[in-house]
């Protein structure tokens, strides 16, 4: 083989994985993805089940998505903003998905986030929690291997507003506003 197909293949390599790997941004849909490895965890009655999902999968209303690595530490990041939402406002007009990075948990700790999960599923029936074995949406979303993000959809599935950190006060006052105003158009 010649010394110049090396570099041309990884060079095509390269290209054809920069064009699967999408950065959200706000006021642009969310990049699809979909995880079919694990994926939402479906309850029926006491039984639990997985089945594929896809982000294209809009609710059709004010949409809360949150994505992060499957870690006790991870988990609590956007948990001050989420326990605000369920507490201030109507749970039927807005939806919640949880996607957990199931592909960033600490070596052998995978069982017990799981259970974490289904403890979740059960606590909150309707919202969407999906498991993601593989990490596709970190790598999708351009968040890296334990990266995070919250984001604001509107009912068409655009991106209102997104943050990778802990939000401040202000943050969350504005992004529950930006909520409550989707849920009345």
């Amino acid at each position: 083989m010649s010394s110049r197909f090396f570099p041309a293949l990884i060079l095509l390599l390269s290209l054809s994985m920069q064009s699967t790997a999408q950065t959200l941004a706000a006021t642009s849909p969310l990049p699809p993805v979909t995880i079919v490895e694990k994926g939402e965890v479906l309850l029926d009655g006491e039984e639990f089940s997985y089945g594929p999902w896809n982000s294209d999968n809009s609710p059709g209303k004010v949409h809360v998505l949150q994505y992060f690595a499957g870690t006790m530490r991870a988990s609590k990041l956007f948990e001050p903003f989420t326990d605000k939402l369920k507490a201030e406002l109507d749970y039927t007009k807005f939806h919640i998905t949880t996607i957990v990075n199931l592909d960033a948990s600490l070596w052998g700790t995978t069982g017990f986030v799981v259970a974490e999960v289904k403890a979740s599923k059960k606590k909150y029936p309707k919202a969407t929690i999906v498991l993601d074995a593989e990490g596709i949406g970190a790598e999708i979303w351009e968040l890296g291997k334990k990266g995070a993000v919250l984001a604001v959809l509107d009912k068409d599935g655009v991106v209102q507003y997104l943050t990778r950190s802990s939000m401040s006060a202000e943050e969350m006052e504005s992004t529950l506003a930006l909520v409550r105003a989707g849920m009345d158009s």
